[in-house]
């Protein structure tokens, strides 16, 4: 009897739960980027890669570390003579070398070993690139899925209106009080909606796809976005102060400022195929054999100490041509470097207007949407009046329907823009990331936007309305340049 009880109260909770609107469990933005953390294969391509690319800082120096050789040998020796008379002898002889060496001046490993140590630099850059592209396409992949859901929302509730707008319709042409042409325009409507819901159920399952493709299995419910959610400028509020920043902290930048090091590392250890080559070389040689005629067994052992000396005189001028070659890929990073830095203002100019003209938009989309349900509301009366038509009922339906879905993808976007404009710049992280999962939970600050009838007084019609007034948020502040405060 207790175990029936206890299921029987699940079982209400649940639907207790679907009638109102709860899901059940949704993943959220973080658990998604967790998942894909762990899944995406870009990403832990780009960690692979840095593992290996960090190995040129040890490759490198051990250019500059002793290098010791042990030689070992065993010969076997058949010898036959037929002049003056015959004459046959066989031995047999071994030996060893243990040789030490200790560069002293080499210009191209120095070269190689300060060109390492830049490589190293540069995959860590690479890396922060990779986790902040993780992020942004985490973030977007996550947002196309809410957008994608929202425009089929949106459609199955303007096939419901015309639906009933279509009825309303055909009992009025019966009876008289229409024309043929509202039943008509409501029935064309009404199929364009139909044929718009298709579309964007099918929109819906391709987000979803691009979504599982970057985590690796298949997503339930995703937590939605809070209808009012605080809105910010960026801070500071200074495009120049955000530009600054990201010409000198943006990971983009840096990893082709270290190419271009190392362009020039390159070039010197073209040069140095022109320079001689010092070393300090040490061995220590042992051999145990016969020789023809010397009675019994030979033993030899030999301590050497000395430097040795290497000059390349003429290569038939490979070094030239190497030294060429060098100079031009020099000039090409340089140029890359260029195109980088260009790119990069550009790019913090262009979302850091997006988050400017982001946050003037939603405004603006609220106040249309709240004026769009009042001309639909108006409309309807006027329409049971007779003073407006089926078709006027029609489009002012419509344009209540695409501001809805203007005021969703302009949401979006805000957000995107944000997390864009901290990636160009080099700050976007995780906690930003966890900045952004907070208002996808129909909370903030303590205060729940989705809350009751009876706790606020009004009807969550009338909350969905209202327009919501910005509110400081945590958006990060940029590590300025000196002299940019």
């Amino acid at each position: 009897m207790k175990q029936a009880s206890s299921a029987g109260l699940v079982t209400g909770l649940l639907v207790a739960m679907v009638a109102a609107g709860v899901p059940a469990h949704s993943e959220n933005l973080l658990d998604v980027y967790r998942l894909a953390q762990k899944n995406d294969p870009a990403w832990t391509g780009a960690k692979a890669s840095y593992r290996a690319s960090i190995e040129k800082g040890p490759e490198g120096r051990a250019l500059l570390l002793p290098a010791i050789i042990f030689l070992a040998n065993a010969t076997q020796t058949n010898l036959t003579e037929s002049q003056p008379g015959p004459f046959t002898s066989s031995y047999l002889s071994h030996g060893y070398t243990l040789q030490l060496t200790q560069p002293i001046y080499q210009k191209g490993s120095f070269a190689a070993y300060a060109a390492g140590k830049l490589a190293v630099t540069q995959a860590q850059a690479q890396l922060v690139i990779a986790r902040q592209n993780l992020i942004v396409r985490t973030a977007q992949a996550y947002f196309d899925v809410l957008a994608a859901q929202d425009a089929l929302r949106f459609a199955k509730a303007r096939e419901q209106a015309i639906n009933g707008q279509l009825q309303l319709a055909q009992r009025n042409f019966e009876v008289g009080n229409s024309t043929i042409v509202d039943v008509n325009a409501a029935q064309a409507q009404y199929d364009s909606a139909v044929a718009a819901e298709v579309v964007a159920d099918n929109s819906l399952n391709v987000q979803r796809e691009m979504l599982s493709t970057l985590t690796g299995m298949p997503i339930g419910q995703l937590a939605p976005l809070a209808k009012n959610f605080p809105l910010q400028m960026p801070v500071p509020e200074n495009m120049d102060t955000w530009t600054r920043a990201a010409e000198d902290q943006s990971p983009r930048i840096k990893v082709q400022q270290r190419a271009v090091a190392i362009a020039a590392e390159k070039v010197k250890g073209s040069r140095a195929g022109h320079y001689p080559s010092l070393d300090l070389v040490a061995s220590s040689s042992y051999s145990n054999g016969n020789s023809p005629g010397f009675p019994g067994t030979i033993i030899y052992h030999a301590n050497l100490l000395g430097v040795e000396l290497r000059w390349p005189l003429f290569s038939g001028g490979a070094v030239s041509s190497r030294v060429r070659q060098s100079l031009a890929l020099e000039d090409r990073a340089r140029d890359m470097l260029t195109q980088t830095e260009r790119q990069t203002v550009l790019d913090t100019r262009r979302y850091y207007l997006a988050v400017t003209s982001g946050v003037a938009q939603v405004k603006a989309l609220e106040q249309a949407l709240s004026a769009s349900r009042k001309a639909n509301e108006s409309t309807e009366l006027g329409y049971r009046t007779g003073v407006n038509t089926g078709l006027d009922v029609l489009n002012a339906q419509q344009n209540l329907f695409s501001v809805e879905s203007d005021l969703s993808q302009a949401k979006y976007g805000y957000l995107m823009s944000r997390l864009r404009l901290q990636d160009t710049v080099g700050t976007l992280s995780e906690n930003d990331l966890a900045t952004i999962n907070s208002l996808l939970t129909g909370t903030y600050h303590g205060v729940d936007i989705n809350s009751s009838t009876q706790e606020s007084g009004r009807s969550p019609r009338q909350m969905q309305r209202d327009v919501s007034q910005p509110i400081q948020d945590r958006f990060r502040k940029p590590r300025l340049p000196q002299g940019a405060r």
